[in-house]
């Protein structure tokens, strides 16, 4: 039998086998375009039968898409979370902020570095996240930014002031973050204190 298939079929594969999400707030290389296609009923249908042939199913989230591996195993799943692990006290530094980031939220991350060295705090909170430079905040800054534009998190708006916006994907990064910290809470707390709660 044939499926009737989208000509967009090829990006649409490309980008989310790589691990990468589909958003509609996201306008890069037609990215809301995209949602748009697999978001449609009978394109969701197809794609889903198509990508199946190769063990891929599409995941729906709030307002993005992603591919999960049909038998994945679970070797291969723990160390998706082990991967994660590094966004909690990323999300965490950008929930601390004065203006909180999330969802939609536009920010340049000169303004992110401006607040870190005004806030103790938030200072120290920066400086314990390790990524690959060092030497000014406005780097490590740089370099969360640039971390979480290529998992598709988050879009580079304006190269010349840095400016970012927050994807829909986020959410799917909350959720699982949460996830982690709910597990971790059950696991290694005898106090039934809260766990770890980003919303």
């Amino acid at each position: 039998m044939d499926i009737k298939l989208p000509k967009q079929t090829h990006d649409i594969f490309s980008i989310m086998a790589r691990g990468h999400f589909i958003s509609s707030n996201g306008t890069k290389d037609g990215m809301n375009r995209l949602y748009d296609v697999v978001n449609d009923p009978e394109n969701f249908e197809n794609l889903q039968n198509y990508f199946s042939a190769i063990k891929y199913r599409i995941e729906r989230g709030n307002n993005f898409f992603y591919f999960s591996k049909i038998d994945e195993p679970n070797s291969i799943i723990e160390k998706k979370l082990e991967t994660f692990e590094k966004y909690i006290d990323i999300v965490d530094l950008f929930a601390s902020m004065d203006n909180k980031i999330t969802i939609g939220t536009r920010f340049r991350a000169g303004s992110l570095a401006e607040e870190c060295n005004a806030n103790v705090r938030l200072k120290q909170k920066l400086q314990k996240i390790a990524v690959y430079r060092s030497e000014t905040l406005h780097n490590k800054i740089r370099d969360i930014c640039d971390l979480m534009s290529r998992d598709s998190f988050l879009e580079r708006e304006d190269e010349a002031s840095e400016t970012y916006k927050v994807l829909d994907s986020f959410s799917y990064l909350l959720d699982v973050i949460n996830a982690i910290a709910i597990y971790e809470e059950g696991a290694h707390t005898a106090d039934g204190g809260a766990g770890i709660i980003y919303n």
